[in-house]
């Protein structure tokens, strides 16, 4: 997934710094379901990434003002949704991004 952000942009979403990573709006340990969700990746600097781990609510709020109220509905909505993580999901998820390298 980093490699692929890295592909996919060049700046920190919240404050146009080089990127550094993509970073999970909902946490990892919070929804499974949203651990590949693109929607739910953040491309973030290391400042900005630091600072929202230690607690800033601005970094979370600028990207809420950028994205918009209909994405944090949808994301929210599927934040919710329940589906069994196996084997199969890690392979369509493998295949969807190396389709995405082509």
């Amino acid at each position: 997934m980093q490699e692929w952000g890295h592909r996919t942009y060049k700046q920190c979403m919240v404050c146009g710094r080089e990127l550094s990573c993509l970073h999970h709006y909902y946490p990892k340990s919070k929804s499974s379901v949203l651990r590949y969700d693109e929607d739910n990746l953040i491309p973030i600097c290391n400042g900005c990434h630091l600072r929202h781990h230690t607690g800033d609510p601005s970094i979370h709020n600028r990207v809420n003002e950028i994205k918009g109220e209909k994405w944090l509905k949808r994301l929210t909505q599927k934040k919710e949704t329940h589906i069994k993580i196996n084997i199969g999901y890690y392979k369509k998820i493998i295949e969807k991004y190396k389709s995405k390298e082509s």
